[in-house]
């Protein structure tokens, strides 16, 4: 081989690489790394136990809460429009005794004056007692109804009853309850003192 065939081929050779060289080298993407992964604490599936039970006491809460809303708006609403209030309570223990009286002494009619009577004593027959008054020598007369005690549903009233032109009158105890309807007090039990 000559020098020149060995200049030339070496010519050859180092040319391609300074064209290289000589060229751009090529736009190089910056290397872009995965994102860090997070980690996430698992949630509870739906329908789990826990997520069944929060929802339980919140539902139960919500409810409980609207109940008193509504038990709060329907007592303001009763008492403001109409509930009954005490001024227009016209029965009273008295009042129930000094009918009871009535009827039974004034006017002698034991069917008026069983009406008078609670419901554990409405069987009774005053018939009998109508009929023994009758009989007897002059008339019962009664005065000074006063009620003597009361509690909650129940109600003590004291009347003096006495001959008609005869002797000091005797005191009767009458003892009375609230039951629901007209008359709202009755007679439950009677003692002569």
């Amino acid at each position: 081989m000559s020098s020149d065939t060995a200049a030339q081929s070496s010519d050859a050779a180092a040319e391609p690489v300074r064209d290289r060289a000589a060229e751009s080298p090529p736009a190089q993407v910056p290397r872009q790394e995965p994102a860090p992964r997070r980690t996430v604490p698992p949630h509870p599936r739906p329908g789990s136990s826990g997520d069944r039970s929060s929802l339980l006491w919140t539902v139960v809460t919500a409810v409980a809460a609207v109940l008193f809303c509504a038990a709060l708006v329907f007592g303001a609403t009763r008492l403001f429009l109409g509930g009954e209030t005490a001024a227009e309570v016209t029965d009273s223990p008295e009042r129930t005794v000094a009918a009871f009286l009535g009827a039974l002494l004034d006017e002698r009619d034991a069917e008026a004056a069983a009406t008078w009577l609670c419901t554990d004593k409405a069987d009774r027959d005053l018939s009998a007692v109508v009929a023994a008054m009758a009989a007897a020598d002059g008339g019962l007369a009664w005065s000074g109804v006063a009620e003597t005690g009361r509690s909650v549903g129940a109600a003590a009233v004291t009347a003096e009853i006495a001959m008609d032109g005869g002797a000091s009158p005797a005191t009767w105890e009458f003892t009375l309850v609230a039951e629901e309807g007209d008359p709202q007090w009755l007679i439950c039990g009677i003692a002569a003192g």
